[in-house]
Formats: C-alpha cells, sequence, structure tokens
C-alpha cells in the first residue's frame, strides 16, 4: 500500500499493494493479450542497459484504484531511458504488429489487435522557444522527464527494470495531489508553455471528482490569452479529447468557469474536431451541447468543408438547440419550455445547462430539477374510461394533462386536484 503525508502529519494510505501485480492485473482486466505484455515487460529487466518506465494516465489511474476511468482499449505509456529500439521491437514481435515511427520527438507506437495502444517515448527533456510552439526535445533522465510533464498527478513512474523495479517515483507528490483530487502544475510558466494544458486541466480535474489547485487556478486565468498562439488544429484537438471524456459535461463546466473560448477565428477547423468526438449518442449530444453555445458556428463553416453524414447531423441538431435557447428566453409557460427541450436527451440537456447563461440556463436548470416529478396520474387507458375515444384526442388529452402538471395547474399527489381534471376532461366530451 502506498502511503502519503498530508500537510497536518497525518499518514493516508492510497490504493497500491504490490504495484506491479497492480499493474499486470489492470492488463488482464482490459487486454486480450495480457500474457503476452507481461512476459515482454518483464523482460526488460534482462537489459541494464535499458530503463524502461509505465508512466501516465494508466499509473494515475492505478493509483485512484478507480476503473471506471480506465480507457477501452488500453493506453500503455512507457518512458524508456536508452535505446528504444529493442523496447518497440520486442513489444511489436509480442503483439505481432508493426511499430510506428515519430522521429522528431523519439517516440514510437504500437497498436494491438484487441485495440490496446502502446506509446514508447524516449525520456527527454523539453525547452519552448516561445507560447504555442512545439518543443525542441533532447535525451534525459527519467527524474528530468517526469518535471517536464503537465501535471503533479502525471508525473508518477512506475519502473519496470533496474534496482528501483517496482518503486514508485513521485518527486512532484503527485500522490498527495491525488489523495487530495486536484491538479497542480509543475511550474508556474505551464500554460504559457503549452496553452492546451488549460484544456486538459478540466479534462483532468473532471476525470478524478476533484478541482484545479489554487495557484494553478491562478495561473490559469492569467494566461489564457496565450491559447491565442496555438494553431487552430491543436486548438481544436484539444476540445475534441476534452469530449471523448466518459463524462464530457463536468469537464465542460470546469471549461466554463475558467473561461476558455471554444472557438477561435478558424472556427471550421474547431467544429470538426469537436464533431469528430461524436462517437456515441453521448459524445454526440454533448457536442451539440457544446455547438450551441457559440453563435456564429454554423456561419462560420465554409461550404467547400467535406462532412461525414454524421457530422452533418451534429451539425443541423446543434442549430437546432441553438433555436430552442432563443426561444425559451422568452416562454413564460413552464409547459411550453419542457415541450421545447423534451426532444433532447439528457446528455445536451446537461451540457447546455453547463455552458448557458441567464435566462435560457435557468430554464434548462429549472426543466432538468423538476422534470422527475412530473408524472401523470391519468393514463390513456383512463382516459378512454373518461370518455375520450381512441386514436388522437388520447395524445392532445395526455399532453395537456402533463402540461398542467408543468404549469401547477394539476397537482398528482393530490387527490381533489386529479378529479377536478377528470371531471374537466368528462365535460369536455
Amino acid at each position: 500500500m502506498a502511503e502519503i503525508t498530508d500537510d497536518t502529519g497525518v499518514t493516508h494510505s492510497i490504493a497500491g499493494g504490490n504495484l506491479l501485480d497492480r499493474l499486470f492485473q489492470t492488463l488482464h482486466r482490459h487486454s486480450e493479450l495480457a500474457e503476452s505484455l507481461r512476459h515482454t515487460l518483464c523482460h526488460f529487466g534482462d537489459d541494464q542497459e535499458v530503463q524502461v518506465f509505465v508512466v501516465g494516465g494508466l499509473v494515475r489511474d492505478m493509483m485512484l484504484d478507480e476503473p471506471s476511468n480506465f480507457t477501452t482499449p488500453l493506453d500503455i505509456d512507457l518512458a524508456v531511458d536508452g535505446d528504444l529500439t529493442q523496447v518497440h521491437t520486442e513489444l511489436a514481435a509480442a503483439a505481432d504488429a508493426r511499430p510506428t515511427f515519430h522521429d522528431r520527438f523519439g517516440t514510437a507506437s504500437v497498436s494491438l489487435f484487441d485495440g490496446t495502444r502502446i506509446d514508447v517515448a524516449r525520456t527527454r527533456s523539453e525547452r519552448y522557444p516561445s507560447p504555442g510552439a512545439l518543443p525542441v526535445v533532447s535525451p534525459a533522465t527519467i527524474e528530468v522527464d517526469l518535471a517536464r510533464r503537465d501535471f503533479t498527478v502525471n508525473a508518477i513512474a512506475l519502473p519496470l527494470t533496474g534496482d528501483r523495479r517496482g518503486e514508485l517515483l513521485d518527486p512532484h507528490q503527485g500522490l498527495k495531489d491525488l489523495r487530495r483530487r486536484q491538479i497542480r502544475t509543475l511550474h508556474e510558466a505551464s500554460f504559457r508553455d503549452d496553452s492546451t494544458r488549460l484544456v486538459r486541466a478540466a479534462r483532468y480535474a473532471a476525470r478524478i471528482g476533484g478541482a484545479i489547485e489554487r495557484r494553478t487556478l491562478a495561473d490559469a486565468r492569467r494566461d489564457r490569452q496565450y491559447l491565442g498562439a496555438l494553431s487552430p488544429e491543436r486548438f481544436g484537438d484539444a476540445w475534441r479529447l476534452l469530449l471523448t471524456e466518459r463524462l464530457p459535461c463536468p469537464a465542460l463546466e470546469i471549461a466554463r468557469r475558467l473561461k476558455i473560448p471554444q472557438s477561435r477565428d478558424a472556427r471550421w477547423v474547431v467544429a470538426k474536431s469537436t464533431l469528430a468526438a461524436a462517437d456515441d449518442p453521448e459524445r454526440f449530444w454533448a457536442a451539440v451541447g457544446l455547438l450551441s453555445r457559440d453563435r456564429d458556428i454554423v456561419e462560420w463553416l465554409p461550404r467547400s468543408v467535406v462532412m461525414h453524414r454524421r457530422e452533418r447531423l451534429a451539425l443541423q441538431a446543434g442549430t437546432e438547440l441553438r433555436q430552442v435557447r432563443r426561444r425559451i428566453a422568452g416562454m413564460r409557460r413552464a409547459s411550453r419550455v419542457a415541450e421545447a427541450l423534451g426532444r433532447f436527451p439528457d446528455v445536451a440537456l446537461f451540457a447546455a445547462k453547463r455552458v448557458w447563461s441567464g435566462t435560457s440556463g435557468a430554464a434548462v436548470s429549472r426543466y432538468l430539477e423538476r422534470r422527475a416529478s412530473v408524472q401523470s396520474p391519468i393514463t390513456a387507458e383512463r382516459l378512454m374510461e373518461l370518455g375520450v375515444g381512441q386514436g388522437p384526442d388520447i395524445g392532445d388529452w395526455l399532453k395537456r394533462v402533463d402540461a398542467a402538471i408543468w404549469d401547477g395547474e394539476l397537482d398528482p399527489a393530490d387527490p381533489e386536484s386529479v378529479a377536478r381534471m377528470e371531471q374537466r376532461i368528462r365535460w369536455s366530451r
């Protein structure tokens, strides 16, 4: 069990045990190639000239011991102090896969048939020549490599080789921040170096169910201006990754509080990156909710952009939701608001609730809060007993009863109120 000590001197336990065993248990749960990977990863220890470390999100989520945070398929990040060739060659052989190389940053990736992805990178230092620029990299030790990372919770490593095999490396107190469920940068210029970290801070804070540490929050607000130095592609990719979170809405709310813009001059690039996140219903409608906040995003989309059918559907739905926003701002009757919002699924409404402000945001909030209590006591069968004929009249009366509940004219829990409504239905016949 790994332990951390807080500022009061109290020691807390965080998920640990035998860390290598926990690592391989995680592989077994999420990858069909667990045994092959285990054998290959353990074999790296035979060569002391190569030091291999598991880093990044796998270590972070393993220490949190929250299985729901693990991506499926699994993403595994390895940092190598030494020649990458042996490591990616052995991994590719074990998985019967061909590695892909990225020479500029000294990295390679191996994609396995079950979807598991292994990224192998040389331990390195990074120097940013200017805000928004890609870094200049140089080989370095694991200690330097961890110090260059975005947040302390991602600056944790588990050695697979050498004398420190299985001993967690945590030079920046990432475990303590995990225990506190807070996101903290490693230095005050972090967002200036790479402003995509602003969006990532929102992602990770939501993922661990926490918040952004106070000093880091101040740095983020100060350095929002450097988002303008990013290319539209990098800016859009950062938002796409946020929307592909398992639960994107909390991350959207944190990003909103940080006042991170959701589009820029090249808005169509951002729009396509956002829509690319729509791979399942939740992400699709979260993208719709996000699009609905930007009044001009549809107008900025060039007609020459080739879009897939799914993207066009998302764009059309986003336009409709924006129109609903304009309408509900002027609606006084709750039943009218419910009718306008009722055709959109929850994830769209929760996303809109978090990114909309003013009258429309309040209307969505009230709708979501009240919706569960709007349960009609008068069924279709009861309507027929009251003399309503089969056909469209049944549907019309069901809507009228629901509207009466929304507008406070009918209390479903009050027998006298229900009786008055039933009498009204009889008289209408």
